[in-house]
């Protein structure tokens, strides 16, 4: 019965990690942000890459269709309910965010300049453009086979909102990467395949400003890359 129930619970934090990794997905930012923007999407960009690195370390992403041997890529009973609820915590300060924002919508004029969003097609750099595009597509891949529901999409209007929310996700995200610390070594992994996913010089130090903030493992593994590429060009 015990093995039934971790199977359980183990499909439980898939589809909850799925379901957070997803509300990244929907989320805009308002003009307000202007030149701020690339800097504070990508900041976004980079929790959901992070939340998703997590996932795939522990064995969350791929077919769940098979209980058993998802159970053995995971921790005790224990650690996967608490992994669930900090997970719940997280689509749970989207929520939040996205109420908030609503009431700020309903209390402002429908031509407010401030309720238009920003595009990142056309209101970021080439290269901010690429970095924001790879990073999805690397979190994307990542997630699992659970069926996610449409959602609509919505926006943030405020810088002070935008970096608590950040704040809080990085926050969390940090206390799953603790909660499994035998998975350290494959994160470390992931983020050199991340680094050499992104063939842009100008792109890898782009991120690498944003990771020293909150994602010290990419922000090693960018390091270790661009010194890579110093000494192949001094060997030459």
């Amino acid at each position: 019965m015990e093995g039934a129930g971790l199977a359980v619970g183990v499909i439980a934090l898939g589809s909850t990690f799925n379901n957070a990794v997803d509300c990244f997905e929907y989320v805009r930012l308002g003009r307000a942000f202007g030149t701020n923007f690339q800097t504070s999407l990508l900041k976004l960009e980079n929790e959901r890459l992070r939340l998703s690195r997590w996932g795939k370390s522990v064995g969350l992403s791929g077919d769940f269709s098979n209980a058993h041997s998802i159970r053995l890529a995971t921790g005790p009973p224990d650690e996967v309910a608490i992994a669930t609820r900090v997970l719940t915590q997280i689509v749970g300060l989207f929520a939040n965010a996205e109420d908030i924002s609503n009431k700020y919508k309903s209390h402002t004029e429908e031509a407010d300049w401030n309720l238009e969003a920003l595009d990142p097609a056309t209101d970021m750099e080439a290269v901010g453009q690429s970095l924001h595009a790879k990073m999805r597509t690397l979190s994307i891949r990542r997630q699992n086979t659970t069926p996610l529901r449409q959602r609509m999409q919505w926006a943030l209007y405020e810088e002070r909102q935008f970096n608590a929310l950040i704040q809080d996700i990085v926050n969390l995200v940090n206390n799953l990467v603790e909660l499994f610390p035998s998975t350290h070594q494959e994160q470390r992994r992931l983020c050199r395949t991340e680094v050499s996913e992104i063939d842009s010089k100008d792109a890898l130090l782009a991120l690498k400003d944003i990771a020293a903030l909150q994602d010290k493992e990419l922000k090693q593994a960018i390091v270790e890359a661009l010194q890579s590429e110093v000494s192949c060009c001094v060997s030459v």
